[in-house]
C-alpha cells in the first residue's frame, strides 16, 4: 500500500523564543488527512491568539479547529490520521499533545517515560467515551479492538464516517527537560515490535540521532514489522 505516514521538523524564532516543532502523523484509509496536518497543524497552533499566554489551550483548540476544517473538505475527510506534536521551547520546556497511537517517549536520566497516550478503544476511559457517544467497541479479527468494527483507535483527525463516535480531543503533557534528555516520536509501526525501553536503549548507545532512528527502523523490521514506520529522534545535547 502507499506510504501513509508523515512527519514534520522545524525550528522557528517566535517572539524572542526558539521553538522546535516535531510531529508524526500516521494516516489510515489514505494519506490525505496526514498531508493536511503536516501542512497546517503547527501553523494553526502558533497563530492561535492565546499561544503565548496558554500554549496548552492553544494546542487543544488548534486540534479541534483544524479537524473541523478537515471535516468540511469533501475529498479529504474520509481518511484519518493520528497526530503527535511536540513543541520544545528554548531547548528546555516540552509540550506533547496527541490523538491516536503514535507514541512519544522521553528518556530522562536513562529511564524511558511515555509522555503521550495510546488511544486504544479497549482502555476503560476510551471505551466509556466511545459508548457514551453511541459507538461500539468490539474485538475484531487479529485480536484488535475497534470502534464500530472499523477503527483501531478512539481518537483521530478526520474519519468523517465515525466522527460522532470518536474525538479529536488531545491528551497533553508538559515538562522540563535537561540537556542529556532526549525524546523519540514514532508511528505504531515501531511500537508493535519494540518496547519504549528498547527504543531508549538503542538511542543511548548511539551518538547520532539520525543513525539511532535508522537503527530503530531496522530493529522493527528484523522483528518482522510490515506497517509503515516513521521515527523522529530529538537529542538536546
Amino acid at each position: 500500500h502507499a506510504f501513509e505516514d508523515r512527519h514534520y521538523a522545524r525550528i522557528v524564532e517566535h517572539k524572542g523564543k526558539e521553538i522546535a516543532m516535531f510531529g508524526v502523523y500516521d494516516g489510515h484509509k489514505g494519506g490525505e488527512v496526514a498531508d493536511f496536518l503536516q501542512q497546517y497543524l503547527f501553523d494553526a497552533i502558533l497563530s492561535h491568539p492565546r499561544f503565548d499566554v496558554n500554549p496548552k489551550e492553544a494546542i487543544r483548540e488548534a486540534y479541534l479547529a483544524l479537524d473541523k476544517r478537515i471535516l468540511d473538505l469533501g475529498s479529504v475527510r474520509r481518511s484519518g490520521s493520528t497526530a503527535t506534536t511536540c513543541l520544545l521551547f528554548d531547548g528546555s520546556k516540552l509540550i506533547v499533545a496527541n490523538v491516536g497511537d503514535s507514541r512519544a517517549v522521553l528518556c530522562r536520566g536513562g529511564e524511558a517515560v511515555v509522555v503521550s497516550v495510546d488511544h486504544e478503544p479497549q482502555k476503560p476511559e476510551e471505551r466509556e467515551m466511545v459508548e457514551s457517544k453511541g459507538g461500539e467497541v468490539s474485538l475484531t479479527l487479529g485480536g484488535i479492538y475497534r470502534v464500530d468494527r472499523r477503527l483501531a483507535m478512539s481518537r483521530a483527525f478526520g474519519d468523517y464516517d465515525l466522527k460522532d463516535h470518536i474525538t479529536v480531543e488531545p491528551d497533553i503533557w508538559e515538562g522540563e527537560l535537561s540537556s542529556d534528555d532526549f525524546f523519540i516520536v514514532a508511528s505504531d509501526g515501531l511500537w508493535h515490535k519494540v518496547t519504549s525501553e528498547e527504543a531508549v536503549s538503542v538511542v543511548l548507545e548511539e551518538d547520532e540521532a539520525v543513525v539511532a532512528a535508522e537503527e530503530l527502523v531496522e530493529l522493527a523490521k528484523v522483528k518482522r514489522e510490515t506497517d509503515d514506520i516513521t521515527i523522529v529522534v530529538v537529542t538536546l545535547k
